[in-house]
């Protein structure tokens, strides 16, 4: 038998598991014991040089110390017995001696360790997107998102849709009149406000611009429609600000108001941006629309457009106005003033 002869019942394991270009190696152990009796196969891949009749297999591999005189077959897959490379080990046992298997899975082991890499950065790379969509856009959305129930891609798709602005009335003298960090902390309370009640009535933040705040809905499939989720968001907001008023009041500082704007129609969603930076967005003639009207409405007070009002119902508790928007014209629209600031 020559050193790069397969013994029979090595050759038979390897036929029997379909292993292949493995460069295997082998030892010959005296029966009942650790002894090496013969050693063949390509030891160039697993040890410095061909082990010798007569030494002891565990004092050339200390990983099979307890593992050996070999009681019955086992397999120790993919140990490391030199630096980066991989060795499946086997040992079996016939009647007259005990043989110990290496075959070589160091290209296997390493691509399944990339394959791990990438999976475990796919995972990481889900969970901080997941994150970052959370606190935009609120839980039942972003779950969608990454459970691949919901797509924002770049070519846009056309829905119907309410679009909300939102704005904090007098910001501007406000932000002139006090301190940088008192202005970050009014802000802060206000979006408290404002966005847990876009949040929970099936809205999506599409934009916060300073003291404002853009919000679609509609987006996903809601058993409300989204123009009775717009205005529940809106409604919601007034009564969350008229709370924060009672507080700011009860400590001496000076209260805000806010006005909202909603408009509905038919939209183009998607993504818009470069390859490094991008955002999602709402695109349609009533977007314009919506933030004409936010940017018209007094404290306190809900102007929608005649669509939004027909979709509502025509409720009783808005009053029809008339007025002229920049860039669109003199329009008919809708009005309802809610109690914002407390006395």
């Amino acid at each position: 038998m020559t050193s790069q002869t397969l013994p029979q019942p090595l050759y038979q394991h390897i036929a029997s598991h379909s292993i292949q270009q493995l460069e295997p190696a082998w030892l010959q152990l005296k029966k009942g014991s650790d002894c090496i009796l013969q050693a063949g196969g390509a030891w160039q891949h697993y040890y410095p040089q061909q082990p010798q009749v007569g030494q002891k297999a565990t004092e050339l591999f200390d990983v099979l110390i307890g593992m050996l005189p070999i009681i019955e077959d086992f397999e120790l897959p993919q140990i490391q017995l030199r630096d980066g490379q991989y060795t499946d080990i086997f040992a079996l046992a016939d009647k007259e001696h005990d043989w110990l298997l290496f075959c070589d899975v160091t290209q296997n082991t390493l691509q399944l360790q990339q394959y791990q890499q990438v999976s475990n950065d796919l995972i990481l790379l889900k969970a901080q997107m997941k994150q970052t969509l959370h606190r935009y856009v609120g839980h039942e959305i972003s779950e969608r998102i990454t459970q691949g129930e919901m797509q924002l891609d770049a070519a846009g798709e056309r829905k119907t849709i309410a679009t909300l602005f939102v704005d904090i009335r007098g910001f501007t003298p406000f932000n002139e009149r006090h301190d940088a960090q008192v202005v970050m902390q009014t802000l802060n309370d206000y979006m408290h406000c404002m966005l847990p009640s876009i949040l929970q009535h099936h809205g999506m933040v599409d934009k916060i611009m300073g003291d404002g705040v853009m919000a679609v809905y509609g987006v996903l499939a809601s058993k409300t429609d989204c123009c009775f989720n717009a205005l529940h968001s809106a409604e919601q907001m007034i009564q969350a600000v008229y709370t924060l008023n009672q507080q700011r009041l009860s400590q001496g500082l000076e209260q805000l108001g806010i006005g909202v704007g909603i408009a509905s129609g038919e939209a183009v969603l998607g993504i818009l941006g470069s390859h490094e930076r991008r955002t999602f967005t709402a695109i349609g003639r009533h977007v314009n629309l919506a933030a004409r009207l936010e940017s018209n409405a007094r404290v306190g007070e809900i102007l929608i457009d005649q669509a939004t009002y027909q979709a509502l119902n025509q409720p009783q508790t808005f009053t029809p106005v008339t007025l002229t928007l920049k860039g669109i014209g003199q329009t008919d629209i809708f009005s309802q003033t809610l109690p914002c600031i407390s006395n």
